[in-house]
């Protein structure tokens, strides 16, 4: 993998880190000869959705060396790990995509989207004083894996998008390798706590620089997770004030991220929207009916899904805020859509509408586009904080 994306052979301690949280039983690779040619894996995780929680594939770490490129080898990797995570009843696969034409043909669908951003510090004022009686304490790596995960779990319940983070993920994360530094200084780690209980912590690096006016470093993000309001603002105070910084970066942060309405320039943060998790529906039927739906409906939708024939079909969902049902019905259908397209409606990242005015879908029945809207409205959009 390491050499399909141009990168060095790892070292000893990444292989280390990365041992841990491989599931060998998996993860696939094609051999010529002696040779691995292609990879991919798979991490077994648990995906928050609207109103609920459901097994997920994290599918990862694929890769075909370019001279072994257009012979199947991806193709059969990616038959064999849905017929994996159907087998085994995951009704969602998800993943992060190298290149955004590639996994559409699989089925996969734009599901969130993340946003990079930079705050300079000379405009990094809020507007109104932070409230809070908590604390922030930076901490070793030991208490940053067992507290830090407590943070993750309050967080992950309210968030579409967001995976199980477990002890051993976490101490991933913190694993603090050479390879991620380029060229800024070992991790920071702030927990805030409010009282007894941790509610937030924030994982950073500094870059330090210096010209004629004086210092001008950079303070680098890397994840802040919060399961309070009064826990964001302070850890978003707290980076915003590091001494000898002139700027503040992130990536992978929400699209709806509160930081603007905290600050007092509303020109900032400076915002570059990516695309985020692509999902995959394994299974449609169970994946609408684990989720819950703003308000009660019914729809019944045509999928296509030529690489799933267990999904290609048609299904009537009834649902609401209090439960879902899916069914295959032979009726008239209101929509008509591949399966990629439902995938990226899932999680109420984007309006049907939407996919509608671009032609990725059909409207069978007037008003059907208005009441899935309706129905797949979410208070969150969906955002994934972890990378894999």
């Amino acid at each position: 993998m390491r050499r399909a994306f141009g990168a060095s052979l790892p070292t000893d301690e990444e292989l280390a880190v990365a041992r841990e949280t491989t599931e060998f039983d998996r993860t696939l690779a094609f051999f010529d000869g002696a040779e691995i040619v292609a990879t991919a894996g798979i991490f077994t995780y648990e995906m928050t959705v609207p109103g609920g929680t459901l097994p997920c594939g994290g599918v990862t770490r694929v890769s075909v060396l370019t001279t072994h490129r257009r012979r199947g080898l991806l193709t059969a990797m990616m038959r064999r790990q849905l017929d994996d995570m159907h087998e085994r009843g995951e009704p969602l696969a998800a993943l992060y995509a190298s290149e955004a034409p590639i996994y559409g043909r699989f089925g996969y669908g734009l599901g969130t989207y993340q946003a990079a951003v930079e705050i300079e510090r000379s405009h990094a004022a809020f507007a109104k004083a932070v409230a809070g009686g908590g604390r922030l304490t930076m901490v070793d790596v030991p208490t940053g894996i067992r507290e830090f995960t407590r943070v993750w779990e309050q967080a992950r319940h309210k968030q579409p998008g967001m995976l199980t983070f477990d002890e051993r993920w976490m101490r991933n994360q913190l694993a603090d390798l050479e390879l991620h530094r380029e060229g800024s200084s070992p991790h920071y780690r702030v927990l805030y706590r409010d009282g007894d209980n941790p509610t937030g912590f924030a994982i950073y690096r500094i870059k330090m620089d210096w010209d004629a006016s004086g210092p001008n470093g950079t303070l680098r993000l890397e994840m802040l997770v919060a399961a309070t309001a009064e826990a964001y603002a302070a850890l978003w105070r707290h980076v915003l004030d590091v001494d000898l910084m002139a700027r503040v970066t992130a990536e992978m942060r929400p699209v709806e991220e509160p930081l603007r309405f905290l600050l007092a320039d509303s020109r900032q943060p400076k915002t570059r929207i990516e695309d985020g998790v692509w999902l995959r529906l394994v299974d449609v039927a169970a994946a609408l009916e684990g989720r819950r739906y703003a308000v009660d409906g019914r729809l019944t939708l045509r999928v296509r899904d030529a690489l799933c024939p267990w999904n290609d079909g048609q299904y009537e969902l009834l649902g609401g805020p209090g439960g879902a049902e899916c069914k295959s019905n032979g009726g008239t259908p209101d929509l008509a859509l591949d399966a990629a397209d439902l995938a990226a409606l899932y999680l109420g990242g984007n309006r049907f509408r939407t996919l509608f005015e671009a032609g990725r879908l059909e409207e069978l029945r007037p008003g059907a586009i208005a009441r899935a809207d309706a129905m797949f409205a979410t208070d969150r959009a969906p955002w994934c904080p972890s990378h894999f």
